[in-house]
């Protein structure tokens, strides 16, 4: 049986197991957030609140984030900011409740007919992470937003600044993690042998936003790349493309002539370029082009795909207006060449002696 005589004391008692199991872990760790009394009051609420969504999520029974959840961690993020509680024990927490909602729901599918365990369990992992991630990034606004107050500005450039990084680190990565569940449904479905595993490589990307979160709100920026710029692209790649699209990465040049930041906003323009071809070009082969010289970047991400219709418009849902942001902020120029059925090139110019251009 799917479910016992009473389904809502079933789901109840599940709840209350992980409840349970992530106070101790906290415990464990000495998270001021179980600790103190009135901390945990609001801390017990959003669990509840989360795991509630996806166990009935696992039962079948679909669930939105809850209505109104992001303002209310925004405000959770001031208040907790007032109380002078450090924002890593908020993301510390908030990776503990995702470790143990997601052995409590491997354990509540095992109990599951067969033939939906998986896609329930899977479509329960997608909720976990909307509901978890919504939640922590809306409650670091509320967070930042204290000390931008208290100092009397809060400027246009640093709200721009932040929601190109909430997009371009945490919505890339939520989005990478999702599509790596969704390739691992349909491979499950079709019965493919992938040479790539797809939940290891969601996992990685959701522990990658929690690094940068945990980075973002203690004031500090991600502005180093792990690995070159090739190798970075190419892991990108590897988790995010399909079967049929191809993807060969170029580097010409000398990394160490790009400044730093120069190089992350790079990665970031191309990685959300490649992101736009795999969503939407229906491409069989992606080309990426690096080339550094002394006084300039250059770059191209071309793919053989359909193409757009029309000229590419801002705010089309593309990226395209953080894509030339982005650019524009380190002195570039950015285009996008395109024509119906003779693919899509995306193609960027980035100066390196300071001489900069605005961006078209």
């Amino acid at each position: 049986m799917e479910l016992s005589a009473d389904p809502a004391t079933e789901r109840s008692s599940l709840i209350e197991s992980a409840i349970a199991r992530y106070a101790d872990e906290l415990r464990e760790t000495t998270n001021p957030l179980v600790l103190r009394p009135e901390l945990w009051v609001s801390c017990e609420r959003q669990a509840r609140q989360i795991l509630g969504e996806c166990v009935a999520t696992l039962h079948g029974t679909p669930v939105q984030v809850a209505e109104g959840a992001e303002l209310t961690s925004m405000a959770l993020g001031v208040q907790r900011s007032f109380e002078k509680v450090s924002p890593i024990d908020s993301v510390h927490a908030a990776r503990v409740l995702f470790d143990v909602a997601v052995e409590t729901m491997t354990e509540a599918a095992a109990q599951l007919p067969p033939e939906v365990a998986l896609s329930r369990f899977l479509t329960a992992v997608r909720t976990l992470h909307e509901g978890i991630f919504a939640r922590v990034s809306a409650a670091a606004i509320g967070y930042e937003s204290v000390p931008l107050r208290d100092v009397g500005k809060a400027s246009t450039a640093r709200r721009h600044q932040l929601a190109h990084d909430l997009h371009d680190h945490i919505g890339s990565s939520i989005g990478l993690a999702l599509r790596c569940l969704d390739l691992y449904s349909m491979e499950q479905a079709k019965g493919i042998e992938s040479p790539r595993d797809r939940l290891q490589d969601a996992r990685q990307a959701l522990r990658d936003v929690f690094s940068f979160t945990r980075t973002m709100v203690s004031g500090l920026r991600v502005n180093e790349l792990h690995d070159g710029l090739k190798e970075e692209i190419d892991a990108y790649s590897a988790a995010a493309s399909d079967r049929p699209a191809e993807v060969f990465s170029r580097i010409d040049g000398d990394e160490s002539w790009l400044p730093e930041q120069t190089r992350q906003e790079l990665f970031l323009v191309v990685r959300e370029a490649l992101r736009n071809a795999f969503a939407h070009a229906r491409a069989r082969r992606i080309d990426v082009l690096v080339k550094v010289f002394p006084d300039a970047a250059h770059a191209s991400v071309t793919d053989d795909g359909v193409g757009l219709p029309d000229p590419p418009r801002e705010g089309d849902g593309t990226g395209l207006t953080a894509m030339r942001q982005r650019v524009s902020a380190v002195g570039g120029t950015l285009d996008v060449l395109s024509e119906p059925g003779q693919g899509t090139r995306v193609q960027l110019r980035i100066p390196l002696d300071g001489a900069g251009t605005a961006c078209r």
